[in-house]
């Protein structure tokens, strides 16, 4: 019993060196400018340097904010050796998670050409590194209540996502979850991502304009894009729209 153990350990750790080495070898080759819109090239380099904690965006449909966002997560997880970095999604309502911001991450892992380093599950909703073990997981808030026991494994949710941020009810909510994950370190980034609802008066609209030192805000259009990236058919709806 004691060497079938013993070799169980073996395997688990050669398999944890073979990961680490593909790691790295795959991320020396990435380049993560190659896959943002050029609008974002500025605020990739802010949230590099750390100078910012909470990124408010803002923006239209077809304004690559949230694929943006995916592509900032798996490349921050993955540029964090000791696995201690991990991140948690949230929308309003879990149902609508695995259509979009699931698949907005199984994207950006596909993209990024990496998906031999990362495992999916879709129940419960979450991906894997697996040279670390840095997870990100998802959900829904429907029933806030249920974020009290969210932790992960090791480490911190260092990456915080709300996708369609202007669904959530409004500031005490979005308190009472920060409160829940952010916990226990520093070097936290909150992504607020939402297609700005038409009223002014609006809460999300509202929050994201208050000062705040930690935040910055880029608000973002189709019209910011490469056309190429967007295609004649969708530039020509798009501009047909906006003239009637």
């Amino acid at each position: 019993m004691y060497y079938d153990a013993l070799k169980s350990r073996v395997r688990r750790t050669t398999a944890a060196r073979k990961h680490r080495k593909a790691a790295q070898e795959l991320l020396q080759g990435i380049d993560i400018y190659q896959h943002i819109a050029p609008v974002y090239y500025d605020l990739h380099r802010d949230i590099e340097a750390g100078a910012h904690s909470v990124i408010n965006l803002p923006g239209g449909r077809a304004s690559a904010k949230s694929s943006f966002v995916a592509l900032e997560i798996i490349d921050g997880i993955m540029k964090d050796p000791t696995g201690q970095s991990n991140a948690i999604v949230f929308r309003r309502y879990a149902n609508t998670m695995r259509e979009s911001v699931y698949s907005q991450l199984s994207w950006a892992i596909d993209v990024l050409g990496v998906s031999e380093l990362w495992r999916g599950r879709l129940s419960p909703m979450s991906f894997t590194y697996l040279p670390t073990g840095a997870t990100v997981i998802f959900r829904g808030l429907d029933d806030p209540q249920k974020l009290k026991s969210v932790k992960p494994t090791r480490g911190i949710f260092k990456f915080v996502w709300f996708e369609e941020f202007s669904e959530l009810p409004g500031p005490n909510f979005l308190r009472n979850v920060m409160q829940s994950v952010q916990r226990g370190g520093d070097g936290f980034i909150t992504f607020r991502s939402f297609n700005p609802p038409i009223s002014k008066s609006n809460w999300a609209n509202l929050y994201i304009q208050e000062p705040d030192t930690r935040a910055i805000t880029l608000h973002t259009t189709y019209e910011m894009l490469p056309p190429e990236w967007l295609g004649e058919d969708f530039l020509y709806e798009a501009e047909r729209l906006r003239e009637i």
